[in-house]
């Protein structure tokens, strides 16, 4: 009796094991999917952010390349170079009239096309447009196509100048890509160093070519109406010029006389740090010889993005 009393105490206790382990069991599993729960959306959520980034990211990246294969293909559509060769290292002196375009080429795919501009040691080597407005060349690259996530634009004139090269200050404008592109290079320009390699800026054209030399590098907020192409007389010209000095974030140590400079080109980019753009100032070095003289016929009534239409005497009357 006491023998089987004992044995029934023994499952006793067994069996109440067993049931506090299934239920401790079924509390931590419990206690488990709702830890699980909440962590498992996180993760999915998380997972699905990770996978629009990457696509996000990837398409991006795509756009770039396209930009910068289109640009390519324009450069080579242009035939630009010292005969066969564009010199590319920093501080390359190339005399003018060595330089050559093929402009009926590039007016060809569009004819909005009025000059070149090339900056050797840098990236900078692409055709300058002119719109009717500076709204349209922004989002709009040389083929007139608007870019999508990753906009290059296209380096464009400020329609207010004339393109016959009469204007004493020309102003052009670039996008400063992320990717090192079209006028990205200008803003490294703030180092001291860099500016000093790279002072040497071509600016080619149907009726000819400058060589320009920078002489300033100014940092200004975006708002700022920096733009002036004509003065009323050569000392309001001095002063904008000495204004342009005097702000400069670096310091060309040869630059001439304000009173002897009196054609001056600014290049503009965004600084896509803060509401501001840099401007670089160069003053004309020296160009072809026998150019920038006659007329250029600038028929533009088909096949220009923008529909500019116009004859040019082309005399640079401001020399």
């Amino acid at each position: 009796m006491q023998g089987n009393h004992h044995r029934a105490r023994q499952n006793n206790w067994q069996q109440d094991s067993d049931w506090e382990r299934y239920s401790r069991a079924n509390v931590e599993n419990s206690i488990g999917r709702r830890k699980g729960g909440p962590w498992k959306a996180v993760f999915v959520i998380a997972l699905i952010v990770l996978v629009g980034s990457l696509g996000t990211l990837g398409v991006i990246g795509f756009s770039y390349f396209q930009g910068q294969q289109k640009y390519q293909n324009v450069s080579q559509l242009a035939n630009v170079g010292e005969g066969t060769v564009l010199p590319s290292s920093a501080g390359a002196e190339i005399e003018p009239d060595k330089l050559s375009v093929d402009w009926e080429a590039l007016r060809a795919a569009n004819p909005d096309t009025v000059a070149w501009v090339y900056i050797p040691g840098t990236s900078i080597s692409y055709p300058v447009v002119r719109g009717t407005d500076n709204e349209f060349y922004l989002t709009h690259d040389f083929d007139g196509e608007a870019g999508w996530l990753a906009n290059y634009g296209a380096i464009f004139m400020d329609y207010r100048n004339k393109p016959n090269w009469s204007d004493q200050c020309y102003f052009i404008y670039g996008h400063h890509m992320n990717d090192g592109s079209m006028f990205a290079g200008i803003v490294g320009f703030e180092d001291q160093a860099r500016f000093d390699e790279c002072r040497s800026v071509y600016l080619l054209s149907p009726s000819g070519n400058f060589k320009l030399r920078t002489f300033s590098l100014i940092h200004c907020s975006a708002d700022e109406e920096f733009v002036i192409s004509r003065f009323d007389d050569k000392a309001k010209m001095n002063e904008y010029v000495a204004n342009v000095i005097s702000r400069s974030v670096v310091e060309a140590l040869d630059c001439p006389p304000v009173d002897s400079i009196n054609k001056v080109f600014a290049f503009a980019t965004c600084d896509n740090e803060s509401w501001g753009r840099y401007v670089l100032y160069a003053y004309v070095e020296g160009s072809s010889d026998g150019g920038l003289t006659g007329t250029i016929e600038l028929d533009l009534s088909e096949g220009s993005p923008t529909g500019i239409k116009e004859t040019l005497d082309v005399t640079d009357k401001s020399a």
